[in-house]
């Protein structure tokens, strides 16, 4: 069993590299064939020569670590911020009717309409970015663990109580593993929604990061430099993903996560 679980990895793993292979190559004929303008649709071999440009003058290097440390930031400030918030509001009812209900209203309110009000708040520090991303993270982080957290059977709660359970090794016991398959779910989500906020808090008051020279490059016409952007982000976001799938499986193996 171990030698195919290895062999069926080794296979997925070469279908995926073969994929992204065949895209690029697909991406490089469209774009030089003639059918588009290769000023607006430049092939992936002109995306390459912008990005030894940046990363030769430290461009691309600055911008990258800006961005994954507001990301970093933002994701696990929202993080804790959900958890917390969903045990409360899936657990007690009066947390249910007051704050849930108030999670539900801002929910519908998304990040980039915050981005004028965040700098005035707090300035283009980075605060303002990483109050962005928290607030683009914080709620599907929210409402997994608010789901996992009110649907516990309560028998098994009164079970471990009648057995002289206090109330903090009910919630070690019961609600914790039950809630924790929705929080792996909510954190995964909140991955991509910290890189979709990202762009957003990094258009407007920043003056490096990805989403910054995705806008300034719109602003010279390098479309280069601007896909050179979003192909970054995309990949971080990949990455990103793909090592919390790995951690998952990791340290809660029991869980899973594909």
């Amino acid at each position: 069993m171990p030698e195919a679980t290895t062999a069926f990895n080794k296979l997925s793993t070469a279908i995926t590299i073969g994929t992204f292979a065949g895209f690029f190559i697909l991406w490089e004929l469209v774009s030089k064939s003639g059918m588009f303008n290769a000023n607006l649709f430049p092939p992936p071999s002109v995306i390459l020569g912008a990005f030894l440009e940046s990363f030769a003058d430290g461009e691309f290097k600055r911008d990258v670590s800006a961005s994954i440390f507001r990301v970093g930031m933002g994701f696990m400030l929202g993080s804790i911020l959900g958890i917390s918030l969903g045990l409360m509001t899936g657990r007690v009812y009066l947390f249910r009717v007051t704050i849930g209900q108030l999670l539900n209203f801002l929910r519908n309110i998304p990040s980039i309409a915050f981005v004028p009000l965040a700098i005035v708040w707090l300035g283009i520090s980075e605060a303002s970015k990483i109050f962005l991303v928290v607030w683009g993270v914080i709620f599907p982080v929210w409402i997994n663990t608010h789901q996992g957290a009110a649907q516990i059977n309560e028998q098994y709660l009164w079970a471990i109580r009648s057995l002289g359970a206090n109330r903090m090794q009910a919630i070690k016991e019961v609600v914790l593993p039950s809630t924790l398959p929705f929080v792996v779910v909510g954190l995964r989500m909140g991955i991509a929604l910290a890189f979709i906020t990202l762009v957003a808090a990094e258009i407007a008051g920043a003056f490096y990061g990805i989403g910054y020279r995705i806008s300034s490059s719109h602003l010279i016409f390098r479309v280069d430099k601007m896909l050179l952007g979003i192909v970054t982000l995309g990949l971080l976001g990949f990455f990103a993903d793909k090592l919390y799938v790995f951690a998952i499986k990791k340290t809660l193996p029991w869980i899973e996560i594909r």
